[in-house]
């Protein structure tokens, strides 16, 4: 059931907010892709290559509008860029530009400590667009930018009311693949290393957490005909718009090091493909597929771990196993983490 978001929230500083205003996506697209890459924590579904493949493959019924933060006092432009906030205004009232389907994170960006005053003039902004609300889907239930909305709501007069969206498993992760494996409840560890086992004996065994260089389309074909392939959900879930955004995805943010095609292989040939996303200090895992031939060897569960293992030995914080409640993200250490929709409205 809807839950009232009635606390207080934090503190506004006094001061003037940030001018915020609708710029062409073109325009704000390299300024942008900068804020990104120097914003600690940035998640690649918060990435301008992100909503460009969205745009271009899902978002036909989206009217996207695209607000920049600036520092108060320069003209429209001019002043450095402090967020992006990607907006669809097509529907009967604005919400975070994106679908849960594709997205599993809304795609915001505001530069670390700039929430409050951001969510404030986002909620101006909508008074003076004569807004009736907001859908603000895709907020973690921890992060910085829920409560920030619940502020900019309460100092408005507007009512915040938050719904439970979705589910996202996380195991942060020790130094060593050894220290993983022990921390697993007892019947997990035993199973895992039983299959890793059973998988070893039974023929060769590799795992690259990407494509060598040049090769990248083949692993995003090789990924999607797996997909296909591994669970019927998943072939009716791969429309032919849906298979261009990921191969357009893999593309756009493979630029910048937000995603990679890891591949485990059997034999030299391969068993299992991973799209992985990277940002805000984890790997992050965003869909999955594998060999069904070579199904009695758990080779798409071993993936996952093998997944984990490469993260470790990266130097990762923790891997996100994303939306949904798949067994398997719990056998694997993944513990909850809460994703809210705000449904924000004038009081």
């Amino acid at each position: 059931m809807p839950d009232r978001a009635d606390e207080a929230g934090p503190a506004f500083a006094e001061g003037p907010l940030p001018l915020i205003t609708s710029e062409p996506f073109e325009a704000l697209a390299p300024e942008w892709e900068a804020l990104h890459a120097a914003t600690p924590g940035a998640m690649p579904f918060a990435h301008p290559a992100w909503h460009e493949a969205w745009l271009r493959h899902g978002g036909a019924g989206a009217y996207p509008v695209f607000l920049a933060l600036r520092a108060p006092g320069g003209e429209e432009g001019e002043a450095p860029l402090a967020g992006v906030i990607p907006l669809d205004v097509g529907g009967a009232e604005p919400r975070f530009l994106g679908e849960p389907d594709l997205s599993d994170h809304a795609g915001a960006l505001v530069a670390p400590g700039g929430e409050v005053a951001a969510a404030a003039a986002l909620i101006e902004w909508l008074m003076e667009d004569l807004a009736p609300g907001f859908e603000a889907w895709g907020l973690p239930a921890a992060g910085p930018f829920r409560p920030a909305l619940v502020a900019a709501a309460k100092r408005y007069g507007w009512r915040a009311v938050e719904e439970h969206e979705a589910v996202t498993p996380v195991v942060d992760l020790p130094d060593t693949w050894d220290g993983y494996v022990a921390a697993l409840p007892k019947k997990h560890r035993h199973e895992l290393r039983r299959k890793l086992r059973n998988l070893e004996r039974a023929g060769d065994v590799g795992f690259a957490s990407e494509p060598p260089p040049g090769e990248e389309g083949e692993a995003v074909e090789g990924l999607l005909a797996m997909m296909r392939d591994s669970r019927e959900a998943k072939a009716a879930f791969l429309t032919d718009e849906r298979e261009a955004f990921f191969r357009d995805l893999a593309a756009g943010l493979g630029e910048h090091g937000l995603a990679r095609i890891a591949t485990l292989t059997f034999d030299g040939r391969p068993a299992a493909r991973i799209f992985a996303l990277e940002g805000g200090g984890a790997t992050m895992l965003y869909n999955s597929g594998f060999d069904p031939s070579l199904s009695n060897l758990a080779v798409g569960l071993l993936s996952k771990a093998l997944l984990v293992r490469d993260a470790i030995e990266r130097g990762r914080a923790a891997v996100d196993f994303l939306r949904g409640e798949e067994p398997y993200k719990r056998h694997l250490g993944g513990h909850p983490r809460d994703i809210v929709r705000l449904r924000l409205s004038r009081g």
